[in-house]
């Protein structure tokens, strides 16, 4: 099912998921080999994954009104379809956030080693 929804993902939220992915890589890279440039680089990623992500999260919900505000009476199968799409709204937000607390512990791993 979650890959049903990954399929179902905007591109926005494809690049949000793949920025936080990119995060994680770096942290992973910094716990490898401590290094300033590389904590310095951590540092404005993590701020693109939150701020993505929460765009994505947003955009998915302006998309969920904007299918409400269109449709005709709410019916249960519409609510099917709201449920839905609030569900592939929150897991871009749901991939950013996990991603960003391992690239953190990733980063404690490699403060602590130099």
């Amino acid at each position: 099912m979650e890959f049903d929804l990954l399929r179902h993902s905007s591109l926005f939220g494809l690049l949000g998921m793949a920025v936080s992915v990119t995060t994680m890589g770096m942290a992973l890279a910094y716990a490898i080999r401590p290094s300033e440039r590389r904590l310095a680089l951590i540092r404005p990623l993590s701020l693109a994954a939150i701020f993505n992500g929460l765009g994505s999260f947003v955009v998915g919900l302006a998309t969920i009104l904007r299918g409400m505000a269109a449709s005709a009476p709410v019916t249960p199968v519409s609510w099917q379809a709201m449920a839905a799409g609030f569900a592939e709204s929150a897991l871009g937000l749901f991939i950013a956030f996990s991603c960003l607390t391992i690239a953190w512990l990733l980063v404690t791993v490699g403060l602590l080693r130099s």
